[in-house]
């Protein structure tokens, strides 16, 4: 799958939050999407039954959460044309009610040959191949109708998107919506390069349909590889190191199916800490447990054949006490990259104005798009200088 099929969205569509209802309901969604590469291929979407992070302190939604038992009633994939900011509006003002206007040309995505299909706890499930048309500058349209309870989701793509939980389409920044874990087509690709890391990886600080997020951004800047952004709001590393049912678990297991991996945390680690089940047991990870953790995952990212390129931790509106950790971890992470012989993208300098590097962010805690330009072009200077032969 993932050696044919790769990632041809750069936003970030893993699941952080869950659709929970107390009984079965019709959910309806809707999503446009910027693809990396224009142009005619083989789609198919990808999606894994299960919650990748935890979502705040974890009481809706925790690290490798199953799913519950839903189906899928009908799923789509279509040229969704030129999204500017007036036809979104446009959209926007039109999904207030009990359909949309209907997707031309859409193309029926089927699963082993059916329509329906019955998604069990944690469970993988990869559509049929579909040959779809992507012209220039047009945006990818997906659409699907799920029955079922507890849906693994997140409010945070930056997509623009509808969803239809039983009151009507609503589009409102912020509603969960369930969504593929990646929108793969058979593209050309020099390397797989995944973006692992929290909200400011996914881009939570910039706008809806604006694409400004560093990710998003160093995407376009090599279009001849295939991005998968894999940041989730609320994102720790100790989620992703967490096991399942003493195996990888699902966030992870999608970061190691990958050539290269930009690994970006520490800020909720330091912030909010592991989740514990327990909730009088919550409290911040120390620096040293950090370090541990990015060690941990550069250990099993290395044993599976990916190369990783060790981020810096960017600053953040930390408390006096987890500054004094931030500090701590950043000044280990140029050991920890010698150690493991990794390169470093010191994301902090690039987003932190003042002096001493004292935490002065000023595109905002979370990047705004000033922010992620900033940060995209430092990328671009330490790793694309040479076109992409550094990858």
């Amino acid at each position: 799958m993932f050696s044919k099929y790769v990632s041809n969205v750069p936003l970030g569509t893993g699941t952080n939050f869950i659709l929970s209802f107390g009984g079965d309901r019709r959910v309806r969604a809707r999503a446009y999407f910027r693809v990396e590469m224009s142009g005619t291929f083989d789609y198919r979407i990808f999606y894994i039954n299960s919650v990748n992070s935890t979502y705040d302190q974890g009481a809706v939604a925790y690290r490798n959460r199953s799913g519950g038992h839903f189906r899928v009633v009908s799923a789509s994939l279509a040229d969704g044309g030129q999204i500017g900011s007036a036809d979104a509006e446009r959209l926007i003002k039109e999904s207030h009610h009990e359909s949309l206007p209907p997707l031309d040309g859409a193309v029926t995505l089927t699963f082993d040959g059916e329509i329906f299909r019955d998604v069990t706890p944690d469970e993988h499930i990869v559509s049929d191949p579909v040959r779809l048309t992507i012209p220039d500058g047009h945006y990818l349209a997906f659409e699907w109708e799920i029955i079922g309870d507890g849906i693994p989701c997140t409010p945070d793509s930056r997509a623009l998107t509808f969803v239809d939980t039983g009151e009507g389409y609503s589009t409102a920044d912020g509603i969960p919506c369930p969504l593929p874990a990646m929108f793969a087509c058979d593209r050309p690709y020099r390397k797989r390069i995944a973006f692992l890391g929290d909200s400011i990886t996914q881009g939570c600080g910039t706008g809806r349909n604006l694409y400004g997020m560093w990710a998003g951004r160093i995407a376009a800047m090599m279009p001849e590889n295939a991005v998968w952004n894999l940041g989730l709001g609320w994102g720790r590393g100790s989620d992703m190191l967490a096991p399942k049912d003493n195996d990888t678990g699902s966030w992870l297991w999608k970061a190691m199916q990958n050539d290269v991996v930009i690994l970006t945390y520490g800020v909720n680690d330091l912030l909010s800490g592991r989740y514990r089940e327990n909730a009088s047991e919550r409290r911040p990870d120390t620096a040293g447990e950090v370090v541990a953790t990015i060690c941990g995952l550069i250990e099993k990212l290395q044993d599976a054949g990916v190369e990783v390129i060790l981020s810096t931790v960017p600053p953040f509106d930390y408390s006096p006490a987890a500054k004094n950790e931030w500090r701590a971890v950043n000044l280990a992470i140029p050991r920890i990259a010698d150690l493991y012989g990794c390169r470093v993208y010191d994301i902090e300098a690039a987003l932190d104005n003042s002096a001493a590097l004292g935490n002065e962010f000023m595109y905002g805690a979370h990047p705004d798009e000033k922010g992620g330009e900033i940060a995209a072009e430092a990328f671009r200077k330490r790793f694309l200088n040479g076109g992409l032969k550094t990858f």
